[in-house]
Order: C-alpha cells, then sequence, then structure tokens
C-alpha cells in the first residue's frame, strides 16, 4: 500500500510540475507576444505617422485661390496688367465673406451634416467610431459617415478622397491642426465657399445665384435649407432635375434644424410651407459667364501648350486651367475685341448679299509682330463657351489671298520678276481624267495678254501666279508655307476615302485650291511678313502662366526670325498698296482715310470662300466670310464683300492715329518703268509708271524705245504732220515714232 502510496504521490508531482512549466511558457509566450506587438505597434505608429505626414498643415489662404483661374489685360492707361475675368465654366465660384452668409445657413448646415461642430476639435470620435464599426457590422441603413465639417472642408481643399485606412487617418490628423490654427467661423466660410452644389456651382454664393438669381445674404431658411440639402448628393438632389428629391431633403433639414432647437415651432412651420421658386435650367444658362472668344482661343492655347510643354494630358491640363488657380496674361485689347464683337453682333452690320441666310463670318486683329488683340468668330450672339470658333479652328479655302505669300514671294525672293516684268496673262496645258486642257481660267472669264506683275496682283490673275509656282516648284513654295509662316495645316500627303490628298499642287500653292484649307488666325501671321520687315513670330495669345505659387510654368518665346529678305517684304507690301489704290484694284473698297493699306482679296471656286487681307502700319488683320456648308455667296453688283467689311471695322479702330507710311526696308528704290516694255524708261518712253525695285535685281533699260532720237534733232522738214510734236522717222524698213520733250 505506501509504494502505492508513494507512486501516486511522485506522479501527482511530476505532473503538477509539467503543468506549471507548462504554464511558464504560455506566460512567457504571451510575454513575448505583448511585448512584440508593443514595439510593433509602436513601430507601425511612428511609421504610420510619418508616412501620412501627422504634421502637415493645410493653408486655408490657398484654398481661397486654388480653383480660380484669373486672365488679365494691360491697362492701356498704366501699362501695367489689370484683371480681365476670372474663369467660371467647371467650377462656378463667387468667395463671400462669413457675414455675408445668414446665419440660418450656417445652422443647417450644421445640423443637417456636423450637429457637433461646435464641441468637437475637428474631429467627432463618436461618429467616427460608429463608421469604423458600421463598416464590419451594418447598423446603421443610412450611415452618413464619420466626416465632420472641417474633414469635409479638407477632401475640398485636397481633392484627396480615396477610400483607404491610412488616408483616413491622415485626414483625422490633418483636421485637428486644422482647428488648431483657424476659428470655426473661418472653417465653415471656407466649406461653404468651396462645397459644390451641382450645375457647376461651387459654394453658396454662385448656387444662391443659379437657384434663386438672388444673393446668398437674401436667402430666406426655406431656401438656405435646399440649397444645403444639395450638398449630400448634388446628382441626386439637383432641383432642376429631381424636384421632389430636393423637397424631401429639404424638410429633412428643416426637422434637423428644428430638432436641435434651431428653429421655433412657428418658423418651422412658416420655412415647410414656403413655396420655393427656382429659376429653372434657363436662368442657369443666363447666369453662366461666356466667355469672349478671345477667351475661349487663350483657353485653348493654355491647354494646348500644357499638353505639349509639360506632357500633360488633355483632361489633366484642362483641369489645372480651371482649377489651379492660375494668372494668365493676355496680349488682348480690350476695347477693340468689345468694338469687334459689338460690329459682329449682327449681320446687318456687314455689306449686303442677296442670299436667303446671311453667310458667316470671322475675323483676326493683330499687331505687326504676332500679339493677337481681337477675334471674332460668329456673326450673331455668343451663346456657348469654348464653342466653334471661326477664327481659329475653320479651315477654309483662301482662293488668292494665298498669292502674295506663295507665288509672288517666291519669284520675288529668287529674282525671277521685278515689280514691272511683263508675263503673259495666258492658260497652261495640263492632264485632267487623262484629257488635255487649257489651265486656269480668271474671274473675268478672258486673258489679256501679256501684262505687269503690279496689274497682275491688282487684278488678281490666275494664270501668272500658276505660272511663277511652276518655275520655282511647288515643293518649294509648300515648305516656306509650313515651315516658315506657320501654316499648319497645310498637307503634304494623306489618305482621304481613299484617295491620296496632297496641298504640293500647282491649284493649292498657287491659287489656294487646298486639302483642307488654312484658318483666318493662321493666314493673319503669316501676313506680318509684309507689315514688318520680312520678320515672322507664331501668332500668341498670352505671353505668360504663372501657377498660384506665382511661378511661371509657361512663357511664350516672342522672338521674330527673318523668314524673306527685306527686299522683297518692301516691294510685295507697295504691290500689295496697289490693290487698294491702283485702278485695277479688286480691294480698293478697303480704303479708309489715307491710311496705307496693303491687301489683298482671295475668292475660292464657286464663291464660297471670301477673303480680305489687310496690312496697315499698325495692325494685320484677316476678314473671312462663308458658309459653314459651303454655298456662293451671291453680292450686291460689285460690292465684293469682304473689302467692304474690313474697311467698316478697321477705320474707326484707325480713328485718332497718326497716318504715317510704312518704312522702306532693304536695299530698294523707286524708278520709273515703260508701260509698254516693262524696262526702265527712258525719255522717250510714250507712257511710263512708278515702280519699287530691289537695287540688286533692277530691269533693263527700255528696249522698244531705245533707238527713238529726240524732236529737237529734227530739221523742220522733218515734221511730217507741222504740228512740232509727233515725227516719224525711217530706220531702214522701221518706222520711228518721235515725241517732243
Amino acid at each position: 500500500m505506501e509504494s502505492k502510496k508513494n507512486n501516486n504521490f511522485s506522479a501527482g508531482k511530476v505532473l503538477k510540475s509539467t503543468f506549471a512549466n507548462i504554464g511558464r511558457v504560455i506566460a512567457a509566450l504571451v510575454m513575448v507576444g505583448i511585448i512584440t506587438g508593443c514595439i510593433v505597434a509602436s513601430v507601425l505608429t511612428v511609421y504610420i505617422l510619418r508616412y501620412i505626414n501627422s504634421d502637415e498643415q493645410i493653408r486655408l489662404e490657398d484654398a481661397t485661390f486654388n480653383y480660380t483661374t484669373i486672365f488679365y489685360a494691360t491697362d492701356p492707361a498704366t501699362g501695367e496688367p489689370k484683371e480681365l475675368q476670372k474663369l467660371y465654366g467647371i467650377e462656378n465660384r463667387t468667395e463671400v465673406d462669413y457675414d455675408q452668409i445668414p446665419k440660418h445657413m450656417e445652422e443647417a448646415l450644421i445640423a443637417i451634416e456636423d450637429k457637433r461642430f461646435w464641441e468637437h476639435q475637428g474631429v467627432d470620435w463618436k461618429r467616427t467610431f460608429g463608421a469604423f464599426v458600421n463598416m464590419f457590422v451594418p447598423i446603421y441603413k443610412n450611415n452618413a459617415g464619420g466626416s465632420t465639417i472641417t474633414q469635409q472642408l479638407i477632401k475640398n481643399i485636397t481633392g484627396d478622397d480615396e477610400l483607404r485606412i491610412e488616408r483616413k487617418v491622415q485626414e483625422i490628423f490633418r483636421a485637428l491642426n486644422l482647428e488648431k490654427n483657424y476659428s470655426k467661423e473661418q472653417i465653415l466660410a471656407a466649406y461653404l465657399n468651396t462645397v459644390y452644389f451641382g450645375n457647376s456651382c461651387y459654394g453658396v454664393q454662385a448656387a444662391a445665384n443659379v437657384y434663386f438669381g438672388k444673393d446668398v445674404s437674401e436667402l430666406s431658411v426655406a431656401e438656405s435649407a435646399a440649397i444645403i440639402g444639395i450638398t449630400q448628393y448634388p446628382g441626386a438632389y439637383d432641383p432642376f432635375v429631381n424636384p421632389d428629391k430636393n423637397r424631401e431633403r429639404q424638410e429633412d433639414v428643416l426637422w434637423a434644424m428644428w430638432d436641435q432647437g434651431k428653429l421655433t415651432d412657428e418658423e418651422y412651420e412658416q420655412a415647410l410651407n414656403e413655396p420655393l421658386e427656382f429659376k429653372g435650367a434657363a436662368h442657369f444658362q443666363e447666369v453662366q459667364q461666356i466667355n469672349s472668344y478671345f477667351v475661349d482661343m487663350v483657353i485653348e492655347d493654355v491647354i494646348a501648350d500644357l499638353v505639349e510643354e509639360k506632357g500633360y494630358t488633355y483632361q489633366f491640363a484642362q483641369r489645372q486651367l480651371y482649377s489651379g488657380g492660375y494668372r494668365i496674361y493676355t496680349t488682348v485689347d480690350v476695347e477693340m475685341q468689345n468694338y469687334l464683337e459689338e460690329f459682329y453682333s449682327s449681320a446687318e452690320n456687314f455689306p449686303p448679299v442677296t442670299n436667303e441666310e446671311y453667310p458667316q463670318s470671322a475675323c483676326v486683329i493683330t499687331d505687326l509682330n504676332g500679339k493677337i488683340l481681337a477675334v471674332a468668330g460668329e456673326i450673331g450672339e455668343k451663346t456657348n463657351n469654348r464653342s466653334f470658333n471661326r477664327a481659329t479652328m475653320a479651315l477654309r479655302q483662301t482662293g488668292s489671298a494665298i498669292k502674295p505669300l506663295a507665288a509672288y514671294l517666291q519669284a520675288f525672293e529668287n529674282d525671277i520678276v521685278t515689280w514691272s516684268t511683263k508675263i503673259e496673262d495666258s492658260p497652261i496645258t495640263i492632264t485632267e481624267n487623262g484629257q488635255e486642257i487649257s489651265w486656269p481660267v480668271n474671274y473675268y472669264n478672258s486673258y489679256l495678254g501679256d501684262v505687269t506683275v503690279d496689274e497682275a496682283i491688282q487684278r488678281s490673275v490666275n494664270t501668272i501666279p500658276v505660272k511663277l509656282v511652276k518655275m520655282v516648284g511647288e515643293r518649294t513654295v509648300y515648305d516656306f508655307l509650313k515651315q516658315k509662316v506657320g501654316c499648319y495645316n497645310l498637307v503634304d500627303k494623306q489618305v482621304v476615302n481613299g484617295q491620296i490628298m496632297t496641298d504640293v499642287t500647282l491649284s493649292g500653292m498657287a491659287l489656294g485650291g487646298l486639302t483642307h484649307g488654312i484658318t483666318p488666325l493662321e493666314m493673319a501671321g503669316a501676313y506680318q511678313i509684309f507689315g514688318n520687315g520680312g520678320l515672322y513670330t507664331p501668332p500668341y495669345s498670352y505671353t505668360k502662366v504663372l501657377n498660384a505659387k506665382g511661378d511661371i510654368i509657361l512663357e511664350k518665346d516672342t522672338t521674330p526670325r527673318r523668314v524673306i529678305t527685306q527686299e522683297t517684304a518692301t516691294i510685295l507690301n507697295k504691290l500689295m498698296q496697289r490693290v487698294t489704290t491702283g485702278p485695277y484694284g479688286t480691294g480698293r473698297a478697303a480704303k479708309f482715310s489715307s491710311m496705307p493699306v496693303a491687301g489683298k482679296t482671295g475668292t475660292s471656286s464657286e464663291d464660297y470662300d471670301q477673303w480680305f487681307m489687310g496690312v496697315t502700319p499698325y495692325y494685320v488683320t484677316a476678314v473671312w466670310m462663308g458658309y459653314d456648308t459651303p454655298a456662293t455667296i451671291r453680292y450686291v453688283g460689285l460690292t465684293y464683300p469682304p473689302p467692304v467689311a474690313y474697311k467698316s471695322i478697321m477705320g474707326p479702330i484707325h480713328e485718332g492715329l497718326e497716318v504715317k507710311d510704312f518704312p522702306v526696308w532693304g536695299q530698294v528704290e523707286k524708278a520709273m518703268y515703260c508701260t509698254e516694255s516693262g524696262g526702265l524708261a527712258l525719255d522717250t518712253c510714250p507712257t511710263t509708271a512708278e515702280g519699287w525695285y530691289k537695287s540688286s535685281n533692277l530691269p533693263a533699260e527700255c528696249s522698244e524705245h531705245s533707238d527713238v532720237i529726240s524732236s529737237k534733232d529734227l530739221t523742220d522738214d522733218e515734221d511730217e504732220d507741222g504740228s512740232g510734236h509727233v515725227r516719224r522717222v525711217k530706220d531702214g524698213d522701221k518706222t520711228v515714232i518721235i515725241f517732243d520733250d
């Protein structure tokens, strides 16, 4: 018995010792786990705090400017930039001070969004914990989340609203920091100025104006509740689209205000029963700011440059422009732009046509070095932003307006012709569809024989530019237009509907019959070379763009580059002045006062496109007229519309400006030539005229009248008619006519 008892005692002792050891091991493991957990938690906490940048400060001052891009124009009185307009479009926001916001709007917001706003320090821990639990155990069916007004403001400022735990932790720290540095009133004002209310309305002022046509300070309790109710789901509670849903939400807001003691029973009933008069979608269109064609152009130019120079996507560049707080310094002449818009407001300001519907038109005005001053893209009221702008987007056939830039420019630059060179106005033979035909025809449906270059430009003869382009080569002309003077839309080779299309043709380079065409802006840019002595600067609508911090992110290089000689520029300028003053000039209707105008008309086939390009010592102007769907413009008598429109536009713009001549650039000289031969005139040439020539490329003396002798060298017996004025002398088989000195 004793042995058995001792054995039992020993077994129990061992068992007890074993459990004790196991317990100690478990305890040790638990302690190690706790210690390890604390270490890991500490490391993770430090990591998270560093990762989320818990000390980051959000500045409300930055939020004020983050979303508003401002355009500037130069004040002519001071030469300093002045605000032109703030950009509204994707985000319509007008900032208001805290004291302009009605107390009942503030109370409506707090009642429905954050009823403990005045008590918490940026984070409502009760709501935050409830929202966290609800993520795993859905207790609340319509849980609104744990974000306070402060946290929602941070989302609006940063744009960071991803569903990530670390983002939420970062937001909490940001909110706590924000409330340490700003008062509750500042936070409320910032929130109400940034929150989205649908229909491009950012902030309560824009919402009040769009939905009720009022200033925010004029809103009633009922109206304020209706606007505040939109914030949760702007699309669902849009009063224009879902008025019933907006009404339900408004009632929820009013009930919350009453429940929290912000409204008395009487005020609550009154607000519930107040009829709301929303202005409707038509009013929304009215209050949207309609940009000028100039501002629209600047928007597109800046977006394009952000894409090209910064590598942005189009969508990102557009968002940055509308919400990046940019400062854009434009080139617009405000007074000129306003005048041009007023002129283009009605077709009654244009010359008459016999068409049932008046054609469309576009106009671009620049200085002599590519600075765009004013644009108009349509006749009639502009009703949309960033709509089709014919001045910058319409690719149209140039007709004869291309001739000075193409045929004549290359002919003078290469010393192929002079002012008085005689060229035969006659067709050439080309092969078309396997048949030889005579081409081209002139608008006057005849041919004049030998004419000078001066007369050819005045009359806008077609045959002579074709011959000149054939001499210099279509490729030479094409490369110059595309590479030197910014005609970027010309086509080298393109397949259209299975056919190979190209502008490297006689028709394209001599007569402006192009695959797609050239915009009025491109034409105005190219014509600057005739007003400044042969220099080209790509047309520009702004000089620089600054970001919200004041850093320059885009800046235009406005350094001109020489593309033709000064001599060629001078002679072509003088020739184009003959288009507006010469006896055969097609652009004589463009002349106003005694201000020199170098110009050129242009008409495409069937009168589908009509142009006048005008250059004065101050401005370059392109006027285009035509139908969006090409159709013939039928004008009254000889009143070709574009030069008349040009005069009506540019005459008033030049009022008060000093009348001055263009400079004479380069080594050129004025000389008399014989109108019969085109050579330099002799005393004995019957008729002479004045021309301009390169000093290095003067024509030879007249050969047709070089054998004429002076009447003073004849005896009276040789005076056939006895008049003493006209004599005929036999020189072999040739009869020489002599005119008295």
